[in-house]
């Protein structure tokens, strides 16, 4: 009877310390699943606050954005001040997407940048100041060689570096040495194409 009743409470004691085991690992378990639930849910919420600010900025709210955001949301933020000319403040925008390391995203914001820099040369050629449109068009040719560095078949890149390139030619700097460092470099005025009109191609 003694051995029973020894083998009754080892028993109980055994399925006691089972449960106490079985109730912590389930514990565990639930910590971990809420805080999976946790941090999906918080992505859920941020992925939904992004959509709304992309949607603001499209709709042309000023909304603002910058280090640390979603690629999406410096896309679309900075489209927003392209085409409004705020070409400054889009400049700022350049080592957040740059540092978003997505390639793709990364080739159309300089691709936009250059054609926001070209059109800005444009209207300074309309207003005939060509001392303001030529380093706008030496912007849009950065900027396009920086797009095409990561998506070098991009045709419209291509298209435009071409057409920025016949605007405003790059001229290598003649090697001085001596006395001849001494003396101030000259550049031309303008350094305008020679062909007649208004160059097209610009989509």
């Amino acid at each position: 009877m003694r051995g029973a009743s020894f083998g009754k409470r080892l028993a109980h004691g055994l399925v006691n310390r089972s449960g106490v085991v079985l109730e912590a690992g389930l514990l565990s378990l639930l910590g971990v699943a809420l805080a999976g639930v946790l941090f999906w849910g918080g992505g859920a919420v941020q992925a939904g606050l992004d959509a709304k600010r992309m949607q603001g900025l499209a709709a042309g709210r000023d909304l603002p954005a910058g280090e640390g955001d979603a690629p999406a949301v410096l896309r679309a933020r900075a489209r927003f001040l392209l085409e409004r000319d705020r070409l400054d403040e889009a400049e700022a925008l350049v080592e957040p997407i740059t540092r978003t390391g997505a390639p793709a995203l990364v080739a159309a914001f300089f691709r936009d940048l250059g054609d926001a820099r070209l059109k800005a040369a444009f209207r300074g050629m309309e207003d005939g100041n060509l001392d303001e449109s030529v380093p706008q068009v030496r912007l849009a040719k950065e900027a396009y060689r920086r797009s095409l560095a990561l998506r070098p078949n991009d045709v419209p890149t291509k298209v435009n570096l071409d057409l920025a390139m016949r605007l405003v030619r790059d001229f290598p700097r003649s090697e001085t040495t001596g006395a001849d460092e001494a003396e101030p470099r000259t550049q031309p005025k303008s350094l305008w194409t020679e062909l007649p009109g208004m160059p097209e191609g610009l989509p």
